[in-house]
């Protein structure tokens, strides 16, 4: 699993696909781009979720974690 960060042009950020397995944020703004934290299995399902992803920087990660910037969403269910 990977936990990337990455731009997007579109105005509506959300995933094109849903349900998506990990959590994803709408993390700030560019001059021109909505700026988004995700999880995903690797970069190929980030374009997958995010097609007009752009500038793409991602981490090996275990698994998700969450923080107060980056809280556990409501729709987010931990696979058991």
């Amino acid at each position: 699993m990977i936990r990337a960060r990455f731009y997007t042009a579109a105005e509506d950020c959300r995933p094109v696909e849903w349900p998506i397995p990990y959590p994803y944020w709408q993390s700030g703004f560019s001059e021109d781009a909505t700026i988004i934290v995700a999880f995903v299995d690797n970069e190929e399902q980030l374009l997958e979720f995010w097609p007009e992803a752009y500038d793409i920087e991602s981490e090996e990660v275990d698994r998700v974690e969450f923080t107060e910037r980056f809280p556990k969403p409501d729709w987010y269910e931990v696979a058991t």
